[in-house]
């Protein structure tokens, strides 16, 4: 299938540890490279078991790209946070994010620090302040190996940190890293953005990559955001970035997948 797609697509999911003979994942793959996807944004629990040349290598087969490393399952694996308020845990969050740069370096891809941020907590302000000084020790590391770190903006019932598009500015501006990014996402932004629109217009400069989830947490097209006020949106302010599906299942990926491109697809088709 040769479709063109405005932005490109991709999607988030977990790359299975026997991913080279698990024909389940394949079929995702296929489905993928079927629908016209351009990448994939890979979750693993445990990246050091992984060859990140060879992942990049398997995905090529379908077409594929890996775009982002998605940290959420390794943060989960290891019970890691980089805004803890235990020195312990926060130094060991930092640490396997180096190791994270060090793997992904070289393949393009980015890293997203969404559950890595650390969890929901009283102490916002002291969390933010911890995180911030976290993300200040790894991004010289991002800057030298020229990988993107992506702080998603998340709502305030999963994280204290980097809530609304301008609260994770407000954390990166100073750093005054390229590498140092934001990742808006449309689930979150329902929740924390009294005008969605007004920030993605005000903080252009600072992403190139959005999620689109629905309100539901399910892919686009299984609730109620209007996906086609975004896309125009995102058109008419000249945005050249892409959009990566991100949320959960609700029947299973295929047909999640096919059911969701088959919203998303008039949308985001043709210049």
């Amino acid at each position: 299938m040769s479709t063109s797609y405005r932005f490109p697509l991709a999607i988030q999911t977990v790359l299975p540890e026997n991913y080279r003979d698990d024909a389940q994942f394949q079929q995702y793959m296929r489905t993928l490279q079927e629908l016209g996807f351009t990448g994939v944004e890979l979750n693993m629990a445990h990246p050091d078991r992984f060859d990140c040349d060879a992942v990049v290598t398997f995905l090529q087969q379908f077409n594929l790209k890996l775009t982002m490393f998605a940290s959420g399952l390794t943060a989960k694996t290891y019970g890691l946070s980089l805004s803890s308020a235990t020195p312990r845990i926060r130094r060991s969050a930092i640490d396997k994010c180096r190791e994270i740069i060090d793997f992904v370096a070289g393949s393009g891809a980015g890293i997203i620090f969404g559950f890595f941020k650390g969890g929901a907590v009283p102490d916002v302000q002291d969390a933010r302040a911890r995180f911030r000084e976290s993300i200040s020790q790894l991004a010289p590391q991002a800057q030298e190996k020229q990988v993107k770190l992506l702080v998603e903006a998340t709502n305030r019932y999963e994280s204290s940190v980097a809530n609304s598009l301008e609260d994770t500015v407000e954390l990166i501006r100073d750093l005054e890293n390229p590498y140092l990014r934001i990742l808006p996402d449309t689930y979150h932004m329902n929740i924390e953005e009294a005008d969605q629109f007004a920030a993605l217009t005000k903080y252009a400069d600072y992403y190139d990559s959005v999620h689109v989830s629905d309100n539901n947490r399910f892919f686009p097209g299984f609730g109620a955001i209007r996906f086609q006020e975004i896309i125009n949106h995102l058109n008419a302010q000249g945005y050249t970035g892409g959009l990566a599906i991100e949320g959960n299942i609700k029947d299973n990926f295929v047909d999640d997948v096919k059911r969701s491109t088959a919203h998303l697809a008039p949308l985001v088709t043709g210049e």
